[in-house]
């Protein structure tokens, strides 16, 4: 895996771990709730889901950061499969973000973006 590609994902990571941490313990913040469209109401409605998906944004975010441990450790065809398939699932799941609320559509950038450009970067440069 190319170092343009590792940089990208290990961002990716970085990223999914810092929102997942948001999502998890801030979702109740007044501050996130235009990041999150929650209205103080709903506060304890979303709790489930948003301390769900934070866990799922921490659970690929260091499934990245394990996978590139293993590219940068002698493991690199592993390393990268695991790399590859969580950058393509937050691509997909960026786009799906914007299906479901176009009002997200930051977001949905946000989360495709880096992990799109890690994907394309290893398939450019391998």
């Amino acid at each position: 895996m190319n170092l343009l590609s590792q940089i990208f994902a290990g961002g990716t990571a970085l990223a999914l771990i810092s929102v997942g941490v948001l999502e998890i313990f801030f979702h109740g913040d007044q501050r996130l709730h235009r990041i999150f469209l929650i209205k103080p109401d709903n506060v304890r409605a979303v709790r489930m889901w948003a301390m769900n998906v934070g866990a799922y944004n921490i659970t690929f975010g260091v499934g990245i950061a394990v996978g590139l441990f293993m590219v940068n450790s002698g493991n690199a065809t592993s390393g990268s499969a695991i790399v590859i398939f969580c950058c393509s699932a937050h691509v997909f799941l960026g786009f799906w973000l914007w299906v479901t609320e176009k009002r997200l559509w930051v977001s949905a950038i946000g989360q495709a973006l880096f992990p799109g450009i890690a994907v394309v970067l290893y398939l450019l440069y391998r």
